[in-house]
């Protein structure tokens, strides 16, 4: 028999007795978050722009608008000299998507590797997901839709509140917080369901420490580490005598976890004639030792586990519907990382300085000067940012380790191999985030060497020394193996009108290009810089598409010989101008 209980604060209702929900009136709405700032006190603020709109457009500059933590009034401006007092202006649309202008700012405004010029329109789709800008090389910003949970269901914290080491101020995290306070003191067995990696033990921890049941003790099973032929006698004990050669008592798993909490991780994976024994253990209160003759009572509290899909699983036959009905009589759905992507600039910073100060070097993350560079680029934040994490905070715990073992004693953070691969690896299919922002990762150097003239734009003096290898540059630096080393040309050799004429032949697009000419693209990017009239899809204004689509009837083709611009680069465009 399942047990129910409804909870409700204000406009919140929390149901148990099955899946776990949340109904809070009104939705979220858009903001911004620092997931990095040189002050990395900084990481983590948040402004509602729905707050600081004034006729649906907001101003984002160096002086404004104010950032504070989640939940907190006031705050302060980005206050980055890096960044331009002269403002960005995002146009609140209908339907949640935002239009970035980049108007007369020198703040230089970089989206999945590629500077963006003029303008771009994110759609409600892609900002649902988050989009992750990096400005001027010192900030990261996430464009999301947040706030809709925390004012209601956060607060400031309880004397002796055991929950808060839960880190993360997204609405997923507050949640999650939320519902295991709401349940941890009625005893009631809990079942947490989420991706590998999402931190489901930490959770289960957090529900014993907010319980009654807290000095007693905490013990944790994996159920897909343990052989089915000792499954039994290894979580209801064994009387001695019960195997050969056995001379004393063994206890097992739930007279271990008495008086406290077990918790059965990857529940799953529990063989059939354990999930009998654990039915009847929920059911009565009683086990059976191994070769005793009577059932012994216990006090136990079960918190179960899984990443899998216990009803696919029942409908297999594999598991069994009376059991799961028993464990999940509160079910708490901890979400991935991809959608809390607001928390990860304050979860990375978590992991770096707990790494940092492992190695010795915790002052890695002091604010550097204003000349000076980070130890940790924001170009490399952002790819982490933007990354998917089918690993979750696990993964990215590792990512962080990885990052910083490898840089140690090193005067600027190293991207290893290891770490270009993993972020190589990010989900392509959710395209670009931005129409009239180029998601390739190839042209990411291409807004590393844009980035003085947005200094210039700025009036801010290039600092006097920059790393040796700037990560994102050295990842998009990367030429396709179209030609020996020995055959390559230098930029200087290449005319504009073989540039024009290698253009043409690849049908404007430039890797092939590049490959024509026998150059690396990172120099064909600084060629098309350097002859203006060359144009990118991503630097034609919205209404010279609009008009050349009108005029061509719509063919791609047709277009892409009249605007001389890559046809993917142009799809993409089209696209996001909703002409396709």
């Amino acid at each position: 028999m399942s047990v129910g209980r409804t909870t409700a604060v204000g406009n919140t209702t929390l149901r148990g007795s099955g899946a776990s929900s949340a109904v809070v009136s009104g939705a979220a709405t858009l903001a911004l978050t620092v997931l990095y700032h040189p002050d990395v006190a900084r990481v983590g603020d948040r402004v509602q722009l729905g707050e600081v709109a004034s006729g649906g457009v907001v101003l984002l500059s160096r002086t404004a608008p104010a950032f504070a933590p989640p939940g907190r009034p006031g705050g302060a401006p980005l206050d980055e000299e890096h960044l331009s007092r002269r403002p960005l202006r995002l146009t609140l649309l209908d339907g949640g998507g935002v239009r970035l202008e980049l108007g007369d700012s020198g703040t230089a405004v970089v989206v999945r590797g590629k500077r963006l010029r003029g303008s771009a329109v994110f759609t409600a789709a892609q900002v649902k997901r988050g989009v992750v800008l990096e400005l001027s090389r010192r900030v990261v910003l996430l464009l999301h839709h947040a706030g809709a949970l925390h004012d209601v269901l956060a607060g400031p914290a309880e004397a002796g509140d055991r929950t808060r080491e839960l880190a993360g101020e997204s609405d997923g995290v507050q949640r999650v917080l939320w519902e295991l306070r709401s349940v941890a003191d009625l005893d009631l067995p809990v079942l947490l369901r989420g991706e590998t990696g999402v931190g489901k033990e930490l959770v289960a921890q957090a529900v014993h420490r907010a319980s009654a049941r807290r000095a007693g003790p905490f013990v944790a099973v994996n159920l897909g580490a343990i052989p089915p032929a000792l499954a039994s006698s290894e979580f209801f004990g064994a009387d001695r005598g019960a195997f050969t050669g056995s001379v004393r008592r063994q206890a097992g798993y739930f007279e271990q976890a008495r008086g406290g909490t077990l918790f059965l991780d990857e529940i799953g994976e529990a063989p059939a004639e354990l999930q009998v024994a654990l039915l009847r253990a929920l059911e009565t209160g009683e086990i059976q030792p191994v070769g005793a003759q009577q059932a012994r009572k216990v006090d136990v509290r079960i918190i179960a586990a899984t990443d899998a899909d216990l009803e696919a699983k029942v409908a297999s036959g594999s598991f069994r519907a009376p059991l799961l009905n028993r464990l999940a009589a509160y079910e708490i759905l901890i979400p991935p990382l991809r959608e809390r992507r607001d928390d990860i600039g304050r979860l990375l910073i978590r992991f770096l300085r707990e790494e940092l100060e492992r190695v010795g070097e915790a002052e890695r993350l002091s604010p550097p000067g204003a000349t000076d560079e980070p130890w940790l680029p924001a170009s490399l934040v952002a790819r982490l940012a933007d990354h998917d994490w089918p690993g979750n905070i696990r993964q990215l715990r590792n990512a962080v380790r990885q990052l910083v073992i490898g840089s140690r004693g090193r005067a600027r953070l190293v991207v290893g191999p290891a770490m270009e691969r993993l972020l190589e690896g990010k989900d392509a299919a959710s395209g670009p985030p931005g129409g009239e922002v180029a998601a390739g990762r190839e042209e990411a150097a291409d807004a590393a060497r844009e980035e003085a003239a947005g200094r210039e734009e700025a009036g801010i003096a290039a600092p006097p020394s920059m790393p040796a290898v700037e990560p994102a540059a050295r990842a998009a630096a990367k030429e396709p193996p179209a030609a020996p080393t020995s055959s390559r040309r230098k930029p200087a050799e290449v005319t504009e009108e073989e540039v024009a004429e290698a253009l043409r032949a690849s049908r404007w697009d430039l890797a092939a290009t590049a490959s024509l000419l026998r150059i690396s693209r990172a120099s064909l990017y600084l060629l098309l810089q350097r002859y203006p009239r060359f144009r990118t899809a991503g630097g034609l204004p919205a209404e010279e598409i609009i008009r050349c689509h009108g005029d061509c009837g719509g063919d791609l083709g047709r277009m892409v010989e009249r605007l001389e611009v890559s046809e993917r680069a142009l799809r993409r465009r089209l696209r996001e101008l909703r002409l396709e």
